[in-house]
């Protein structure tokens, strides 16, 4: 029986971590993506300047 209680404290603590990796995965995509989103806005911006500044020139 304590060998049973054994086997479920086991699977148990890695479902536990394996929801935690989940979590900490989850965030980081998402800590990606907002930080992609932020090159191409940045992106955008120099790029309508650039356009902008040739266009004064012409």
């Amino acid at each position: 029986m304590a060998n049973d209680s054994g086997t479920r404290d086991r699977a148990e603590t890695r479902a536990a971590k394996q929801r935690e990796r989940e979590v900490a995965g989850a965030a980081a995509w998402q800590d990606h993506e907002a930080e992609q989103r932020a090159i191409e806005e940045r992106t955008q911006r120099l790029r309508a300047m650039r356009l902008a500044r040739e266009a004064e020139k012409v």
